[in-house]
């Protein structure tokens, strides 16, 4: 009895442990802070109140940024981009992607004892594009894609009738992150909504998807009619070509035949008898 109440006390202290291990791990995480594409960000210094007679250190991936106490502040880097309140606050303009990293800040007293020390994460975003939606419907194959194009990946759902669905991707092809899903009915009416967001921007779009069968059969109509008109060009194109059709000349008209007829005989002079003549005197 008393071996299994000291296992039993032994196994909850190994518990208290590792909960307590855990707490302390999630407490200890470095706190993120997102900033916004070509925007401006403040980092704070958390859980601290600053003095004037503080003296206030940041750092990026530890290379120094300002140094100052109460207005007093030198800057090591680009006076436009940097700038440090007398609280202690920094202010980072015209964010960029790699103005993401580990920045951390170092408190000392006036006489140069460390006070606090604190890391932030940042992570800088751009503000996400609109997402389409587009859809396939055929005899065959029904499909609903959620597409949107910009360069980083964002978190890209497709819902049905306000429920998330299960889809595989996003996949990332020309500048574009889409996601496909085909639908198990072949007759589909249904009200979609792409959801496209990251930790500083959300956009959606919204369609209502019509796939039936009297709408397949015309658009299948329209594809054989088009081949049928591609199938007879190229058929005409390829066609032996015939020679251009030479003018015939017209048959000579028919000339009258005149048969020669050899001349008559003219009639002969019949001479007076004598008795007509008249005698001489």
């Amino acid at each position: 009895m008393i071996l299994k109440m000291k296992f039993r006390e032994i196994f909850l202290a190994k518990c208290l442990v590792v909960l307590f291990s855990c707490v302390k791990g999630s407490a200890d995480k470095d706190p993120k802070v997102y900033g916004i594409q070509n925007s401006s960000v403040f980092l704070n210094i958390p859980d601290f109140k600053v003095e004037k007679q503080h003296e206030i250190i940041w750092l990026k991936n530890s290379i120094h940024l300002t140094k100052g106490k109460g207005s007093n502040v030198k800057y090591y880097k680009d006076r436009k981009k940097y700038e440090m309140f007398t609280n202690g606050t920094l202010k980072i303009d015209c964010l960029v992607e790699e103005d993401s990293g580990n920045y951390k800040v170092a408190v000392y007293s006036a006489t140069g004892r460390l006070q606090v020390e604190k890391n932030l994460l940042l992570s800088i975003q751009e503000i996400v594009s609109k997402p389409e939606i587009k859809w396939i419907c055929s005899q065959k194959l029904i499909k609903v894609i959620c597409e949107v194009k910009q360069k980083n990946k964002p978190a890209l759902y497709l819902l049905q009738n306000n429920r998330t669905l299960s889809v595989n991707g996003p996949i990332y092809t020309n500048g574009t992150w889409k996601i496909e899903y085909p639908p198990k009915a072949r007759i589909l009416t249904a009200k979609f909504q792409c959801e496209v967001k990251n930790d500083v921007s959300k956009r959606t779009d919204d369609q209502e998807i019509k796939c039936s069968d009297d709408e397949t059969p015309m658009q299948i109509q329209q594809v054989d009619d088009e081949l049928k008109y591609r199938e007879l060009s190229q058929s005409l194109v390829h066609a032996p070509q015939k020679q251009p059709c030479q003018q015939q000349r017209p048959p000579p008209q028919s000339q009258t035949q005149y048969q020669v007829v050899p001349p008559q005989p003219r009639p002969r002079t019949q001479l007076k008898s004598p008795r007509h003549m008249k005698k001489r005197p």
